[in-house]
């Protein structure tokens, strides 16, 4: 099933790619892109058969995502970040909310911690309002929501509720990964009920095997998409980048580039680097797989080496693309290059929080000792 998934992801990326130009249009994945990823499982990879996914782990979904983003990263962020939101959303609700959204067959969730939003308890449920931008795939979404807070402080939930609900307002246009269609998720003061309602960093009342391991571990699902997403961008650039130093002459017109020491150098460094990043990157997931097999609750250790390997990969193909564009030089020029594509989407998706330097000092400080407490990852 991993391999027939891929090769799916693969083929609706390249479809995506030959319609780059329709993406950035309209700012969003066309819609019947979107409706064949859901009618393909793409939206419930790592949930397990028994709710209707296809039963993969998040190694397989990880590298689904990356074959996706070597071709169109816009498109793979909202199926591989989309189906991370899945099966997190679902390990921590209740199996009413379960039986609710899976009835939709291409049921998608578009939230935000971008924004805000207040909650208060009511008899029957929360009364909710809020405000949340960068909710990618909300065009395509049956369920829309985002963080909310008491007004007088306290915890906090997540919201969700029908599309029908909640208003999109169209507020992304930007300079990459312009077709996630990341736009704002409006929600008027409406009552909701608590099966609506979610805490995605504890686990819920079902025990659903590994996948459970997407709730009550962190925000590691969104670091590892993000990851996912940038080794498939620096991937496209590397491949491109090898194939066109082969053609492209040297300033005197007496050698391809291909033939020059120093780029051989770089681009070989650039694949090594590459290749380190992915499969540290699958370590990790693998052994957050087998230990949630063991207990729902995973080591502390294990999910900081995943966040780690999640920044370092991501941070490390922003460079490789930079690196490759210095190589090809004015190549990058021309307005529909997919060099200066592959830079505009790395250094966009690239400053996603998920994968803000700033993890790394909170893993230091853990790893140092300066601190003893459970921070979210």
């Amino acid at each position: 099933m991993s391999h027939e998934s891929r090769e799916i992801a693969a083929q609706l990326g390249q479809e995506a790619d030959a319609r780059r130009q329709e993406l950035i249009r309209l700012r969003r994945v066309p819609e019947d892109l979107f409706r064949r990823a859901g009618q393909a499982g793409l939206f419930r990879q790592m949930l397990p058969k028994t709710l209707g996914g296809l039963g993969l782990t998040a190694a397989d979904w990880f590298v689904n995502g990356v074959e996706m983003a070597r071709w169109e990263p816009s498109f793979s962020w909202v199926v591989t970040q989309g189906g991370a939101d899945t099966a997190s959303y679902l390990a921590a609700g209740t199996s009413a909310f379960a039986e609710a959204f899976l009835a939709e067959p291409c049921a998608y969730m578009a939230s935000s911690y971008n924004g805000g939003g207040t909650l208060v308890a009511e008899s029957d449920g929360f009364l909710v309002e809020g405000r949340w931008g960068f909710c990618s795939g909300c065009h395509g979404s049956t369920w829309l929501g985002g963080y909310c807070e008491p007004p007088g402080g306290g915890a906090g939930r997540w919201v969700l509720v029908p599309a029908a609900r909640a208003e999109i307002v169209e507020t992304w246009d930007t300079m990459g990964m312009i077709g996630t269609g990341s736009h704002t998720v409006v929600l008027k003061p409406q009552l909701v009920p608590a099966a609506w309602t979610f805490a995605l960093v504890e686990l819920g009342p079902q025990d659903h095997g590994p996948m459970s391991a997407a709730a009550g571990n962190g925000y590691w699902p969104i670091s590892a998409a993000t990851a996912s997403v940038q080794l498939g961008i620096a991937r496209r650039a590397l491949d491109e980048g090898v194939a066109l130093v082969k053609r492209k002459l040297d300033m005197k017109g007496a050698a391809p580039l291909a033939e020059n020491a120093h780029v051989q150098r770089q681009m070989m460094r650039a694949e090594a680097a590459w290749a380190a990043a992915r499969a540290g990157v699958l370590q990790a997931l693998e052994a957050l797989w087998q230990d949630a097999a063991q207990a729902p609750k995973v080591p502390r250790d294990t999910l900081l080496r995943l966040v780690l390997a999640n920044v370092h990969a991501a941070a490390e193909s922003t460079e490789i693309v930079q690196m490759v564009c210095d190589l090809i030089g004015t190549s990058i020029a021309p307005a529909n290059s997919i060099f200066g594509a592959c830079l505009r989407d790395a250094r966009t998706i690239g400053s996603h929080v998920s994968v803000n330097p700033a993890k790394l000092e909170g893993i230091a400080r853990l790893s140092f000792g300066l601190i003893d407490e459970d921070l979210e990852f």
